[in-house]
């Protein structure tokens, strides 16, 4: 192994930086120990059926279009 090149030290870097973004697609999040699992990402949403909030205190965003 050319240890002294400064190339060999670049791509090894390179591929090691490769194989760890590879082995996180690969591996789900759960397998992962706790400090290594990102924060899950959420978005809160409202419960709509027909365009229409279901919640009774909910007032809906838009008035429905009448059809002539």
């Amino acid at each position: 192994m050319p240890v002294g090149d400064w190339q060999f030290w670049v791509v090894s870097i390179l591929a090691l930086v490769a194989l760890v973004a590879v082995v996180r697609m690969v591996v789900p999040p759960s397998l992962w120990p706790k400090r290594f699992r990102g924060k899950a990402k959420g978005k809160s949403t409202t419960l709509t059926v027909g365009g229409r909030p279901v919640a009774s205190d909910a007032k809906p965003d838009h008035k429905p279009a009448h059809k002539a």
